[in-house]
């Protein structure tokens, strides 16, 4: 796994008994720039996810809005 700092912790947004949590973070990657990590954490230990540029993360939240009011009406 490549050397990681989390920079800023958002959210966790589910988990399991076994320690397993679904997280929302900043993170800084190696040398690349910061970006919003959406990623299983089981303590310190990231497995798969995603992350996103601020403007991946921008689209990604208007979509979910959109799916999200349509499902209300």
């Amino acid at each position: 796994m490549a050397n990681y700092e989390i920079i800023k912790k958002i959210a966790v947004i589910g988990g399991k008994p076994d320690g397993v949590t679904k997280e929302i973070n900043i993170v800084k990657w190696g040398v690349y720039d910061p970006m919003i990590d959406i990623r299983r954490w089981q303590g310190d230990t990231a497995s798969k996810g995603i992350s996103l540029k601020r403007e991946e993360a921008q689209k990604l939240l208007d979509a979910l809005k959109t799916v999200l009011e349509e499902e209300e009406k």
